[in-house]
């Protein structure tokens, strides 16, 4: 009796005579397989800085400072409260008089000229807000002498007399001010020209 043998590859009976099948080539699975592993790799590849993708891109504060290679760190202004002299509180400061060639100038009183000064990270700055702007800049203070230097005028909204007003204080600030303090009156004199200010 004949024993089967198990072939290594497919045998099939047609029409009573067997044939055989050629056994698959190596070649016939491999290009398949390498062709579905390309598709499969491609997918996870990550393109940066080729045509239509964006390269990541470093942003920094204009605030920012580099403290060390490879740190960021960044700051605030610090702003505290700085007197005009060490006998004035700390404080804003409301015009209540002021003359002009020994005039009386009367849209003072009425609010026409507020001042403070601040320490920011350091510096002093001078801040006086009039009818028609602010205007501020870099102060320093010799003994009882305050010097503005760099005096910048915000947005203007002046309104009948008031840029007349605005340009006088302008010009008053840009020369040195003599200091005093008295019976709760911070007074600045700029040549012959004075300013009074109340405390609020």
């Amino acid at each position: 009796m004949l024993k089967a043998r198990a072939l290594p590859y497919a045998v099939a009976d047609i029409g009573g005579t067997v044939m055989q099948r050629s056994q698959p080539r190596l070649w016939q699975y491999a290009v398949p397989l390498l062709f579905v592993g390309m598709l499969l790799t491609s997918c996870g590849d990550t393109k940066t800085g080729g045509p239509g993708t964006a390269a990541p891109v470093s942003v920094e504060s204009p605030t920012s400072t580099r403290s060390a290679p490879g740190s960021t760190t960044t700051s605030q202004p610090q702003e505290t409260c700085a007197a005009f002299l060490s006998s004035a509180p700390c404080t804003k400061y409301t015009g209540i008089s002021g003359t002009a060639n020994n005039e009386a100038l009367p849209w003072v009183a009425s609010g026409g000229v507020n001042a403070q000064l601040a320490a920011v990270n350091g510096e002093l700055l001078l801040s006086v807000t009039t009818r028609c702007a602010p205007m501020s800049g870099p102060a320093t203070i010799t003994g009882t002498t305050l010097t503005v230097r760099n005096i910048a005028i915000g947005a203007s909204g002046c309104t009948e007399d008031g840029g007349d007003q605005q340009q006088w204080v302008l010009e008053f600030l840009k020369r040195p001010i003599e200091q005093t303090f008295s019976n709760g009156t911070l007074t600045w004199k700029s040549g012959t020209d004075t300013l009074n200010f109340k405390s609020e």
